[in-house]
């Protein structure tokens, strides 16, 4: 079974696991496909985290595939913010040697084979709807970078759906990456096209920054929730505040958490608030944030969580926005795989490198840039991250998969897809599918037009001022496959954008 944000990346996924390719297979050559067809939200300039739940183990491991900030990001160089675009945004890319760090312990098919699909698409596809809506939409700043403009505005105006799309330097990329490894992207000709890149542009990232970059290994962190264990990456990813949300709901009753109710949406929305005003400053690089998880899934602030989800919260503005896409795989076996990818910002930092085709990721707006906070910007630092893979067990198996992008709602969604499958019993399709509420770029609270008004009202009532409105990024498109007490595998991908759920 595959899931993902592109109907390519699911179609060659299930083709390598068609082959005899495995999970890990599969997630290579599908996130490379991702990497290509969907540039506003994902490339090999971006980064990424992901679970994996091993049968033959029974282990569930994570992988930080997170950028780190090039050792010339000092505070004293960003005294007015962090720039959102161009050459001194992108953080190092880790997308490309998290699928070596995956592939070599865990993959079956040789290396080179899983790019042949990515590298067809970057000589050619076919332009999505989401595609040239951003295009279109971010056009002015797009046109300010000549990579950018080259691939996205062709003679000027923005690519149009159906549009072939052409990416020859990048199929390059892909072509070098397939025949020598990661390395040729972080020590070889197209690590020095880059560092030669950002000099000339007055970025930050070196040859050296590139050379030393490692994903990291890392234990994941769960809590209980109705009898299923949920499990999300530690700090810097924001999953803490995942799993803290759902310590606050587990004081609730669960069938009026199932009921999509005012009550239920806001008991939500106070745990959320609740989670982000107590852990958000928290979230930080993995080396800061030590004991941040044993702090705030503790009783203490478990507690604290339970009394706010019954209280009545002041509601606060939490801005943010980004582009992302998921990936979900899971086998017959028992094997797993929930992998987020992303470059931030809708087209990352919109800094497009001619020579090699990648166009990077904006995720140094992650930090902030006020001295002495654990998340203030420092070299080799990794910032607090919005990308939040979910894996559910339930006696000891794997029960669902969710992942969704959203940029700060990413959470919210989490928690409202296992509400609704965990206290509404729901399944996997009809989770997906239901009316949802969400944070927005400004910091409101929005709900989708399926409540009816009086659910505004009775959420007013509540304290919460809501309106119901659409939004194009907010909503998310989530994904998510459950594991059938059969033994079979059930999968949905979310109407809200282009995603695919596909099996065999």
């Amino acid at each position: 079974m595959i899931v993902s944000g592109h109907s390519a990346a699911s179609a060659t996924g299930l083709s390598i696991l068609a082959s005899g390719g495995n999970v890990i297979d599969a997630m290579v050559a599908a996130s490379a496909v991702l990497s290509v067809v969907l540039g506003h939200a994902t490339s090999i300039g971006g980064d990424c985290f992901l679970l994996f739940h091993d049968a033959a183990s029974g282990k569930t491991i994570g992988l930080n595939g997170s950028g780190v900030a090039p050792l010339a990001a000092v505070p004293e160089r960003f005294p007015g913010g962090i720039d959102v675009h161009g050459a001194a945004a992108p953080l190092v890319p880790g997308l490309a040697r998290a699928w070596e760090a995956m592939h070599r312990p865990f993959g079956r098919l040789p290396w080179k084979s899983l790019f042949d699909a990515a590298i067809d698409f970057a000589k050619g596809h076919v332009v999505s709807q989401v595609l040239a809506k951003q295009a279109a939409g971010l056009r002015s700043k797009l046109a300010s970078d000549p990579g950018c403009a080259a691939i996205y505005l062709p003679e000027g105006r923005p690519i149009a759906i159906g549009e072939t799309l052409r990416q020859p330097a990048l199929a390059a990329t892909l072509a070098a990456i397939a025949a020598h490894g990661a390395d040729a992207f972080y020590a070889g000709q197209v690590a020095h096209a880059m560092a030669e890149y950002f000099v000339d542009q007055g970025g930050l990232i070196r040859a050296s920054d590139l050379t030393a970059y490692k994903p990291l290994w890392v234990e994941p962190v769960a809590a209980q929730y109705r009898g299923h264990r949920v499990t999300v990456m530690p700090p810097n990813s924001y999953g803490l505040l995942l799993l803290m949300q759902l310590n606050g709901l587990s004081a609730v009753d669960g069938k009026v958490l199932g009921e999509q109710s005012p009550r239920c949406l806001g008991y939500q929305m106070n745990a959320a608030q609740a989670a982000f005003d107590t852990g958000a400053a928290l979230i930080s690089d993995p080396q800061t944030a030590e004991g941040v998880a044993e702090r705030l899934l503790g009783p203490e602030a478990t507690a604290v969580m339970q009394e706010a989800v019954h209280g009545s919260q002041a509601q606060r503005r939490l801005r943010e926005g980004g582009g992302t896409s998921c990936l979900l795989i899971a086998d017959g076996d028992g094997n797993a795989v929930c992998m987020v990818q992303s470059v931030f910002n809708v087209f990352g930092s919109m800094f497009l490198e001619p020579q090699t085709g990648i166009l990077f990721n904006n995720r140094m707006q992650g930090f902030t840039h006020r001295p002495g906070q654990a998340n203030t910007i420092g070299p080799g630092k990794r910032p607090a991250h919005t990308l939040c893979p979910v894996m559910v067990h339930r006696n000891g198996r794997p029960r669902y998969v969710l992942a969704s992008p959203g940029g700060l709602s990413q959470t919210l969604i989490n928690v409202q897809l296992l509400t609704n499958l965990i206290d509404g019993n729901m399944d996997v399709a009809t989770a997906v599918e239901a009316p949802r509420w969400c944070n927005t770029a400004s910091g409101d609270f929005l709900i989708e037009p399926e409540f009816s008004e009086a659910t505004v009202a009775g959420l007013a009532k509540t304290g919460h001022i809501v309106k119901r409105a659409e939004d194009n990024y907010f909503y998310g498109s989530a994904k998510a496959i459950e594991f059938l007490p059969t033994d079979n595998l059930a999968g949905a991908a979310d109407h809200r954008r282009e995603a695919l759920a596909i099996g065999m």
